[in-house]
């Protein structure tokens, strides 16, 4: 066997054992951190027990450890398998986790036991519109907004639904609620793209967008007027999709069909790269 050959099997078992140590060492810990918690509540009510348990899932939760976070509040609902508050967590953790249908399930059960917390909604808006089933989540974005008229989330998911689907007055009046209430750059600069978008330049200027995003509104403003001017705006990867339909309005397919294959073979499944398959097979 070559001598490199037993340097890469060396360093694959050094790299296993490392592995194996550091999880069987964290699993330790949570063990440990479980029994000391049933220890100390031994003498405690379920209420109080389940509250303990709620408060380090919480703990894993603000530090962006989702699987412990889960772990925790799994414990709190066998213990009390009909309490929203738990239901509303697991939620939360499992949107954060990318696992998208335990958190609607988890959140569909917290409002099922009689939560009423409008991060449910929230919650259901966001994973539903990730899943691109913008219908359902259009009804519990709005459900957010009947419930707190001025959260700027309900209000901007809603925009965002509404942008979406293309009901572009119906989005700039509803971000334009929420800039009244936080005046963001990133707002003003989607206000600004929905008005070109609906026709109203006169009031693009208004917004007076100064952020790095400025560079993304006057490549909009360029696409009818001036696609060369357009193509040097649109540098970010995100915006590989406009540089592409630029680019075709100059007749150039290939340079936007090389845009269109840098969006599909990226990993993650946004609605640019959804767009940029179907767009790709109308120019072969």
């Amino acid at each position: 066997m070559k001598k490199n050959n037993w340097k890469l099997i060396l360093l694959t078992h050094l790299l296993t054992y490392s592995l194996t140590h550091f999880l069987s060492a964290d699993m330790e810990k949570i063990a440990e951190e479980k029994a000391a918690i049933r220890y100390t509540t031994t003498a405690k009510s379920k209420k109080k027990k389940v509250e303990l348990y709620i408060s380090k899932g919480d703990e894993y939760l603000l530090c962006g450890e989702y699987s412990y976070a889960i772990d925790y509040y799994d414990e709190a609902r066998t213990l009390k398998k009909k309490n929203p508050k738990v239901y509303l967590r697991l939620g939360e953790a499992y949107r954060l986790a990318d696992m998208k249908d335990e958190a609607i399930e988890s959140y569909d059960k917290a409002l099922k036991y009689g939560s009423k917390d409008i991060r449910n909604f929230l919650g259901l808006g966001i994973v539903y519109k990730s899943k691109y089933l913008y219908e359902k989540a259009e009804e519990f974005y709005k459900k957010a907004v009947e419930l707190e008229r001025n959260d700027t989330l309900a209000l901007t998911g809603l925009a965002d639904i509404y942008s979406e689907q293309g009901k572009y007055p119906q989005a700039i009046e509803l971000y334009e609620k929420a800039l009244s209430i936080n005046p963001t750059d990133e707002i003003k600069l989607k206000l600004a793209m929905l008005n070109y978008l609906d026709g109203n330049e006169n009031e693009i200027q208004k917004y007076n967008v100064i952020s790095e995003y400025s560079t993304i509104l006057n490549g909009y403003l360029e696409l009818e007027k001036n696609p060369n001017n357009a193509i040097s705006y649109f540098i970010s990867a995100d915006e590989y999709f406009l540089r592409a339909v630029a680019y075709l309005k100059k007749k150039d397919v290939l340079n936007a069909k090389k845009c269109l294959n840098l969006i599909i073979s990226g990993k993650e499944d946004t609605l640019s790269k959804k767009l940029a398959i179907v767009l790709r097979k109308h120019i072969q």
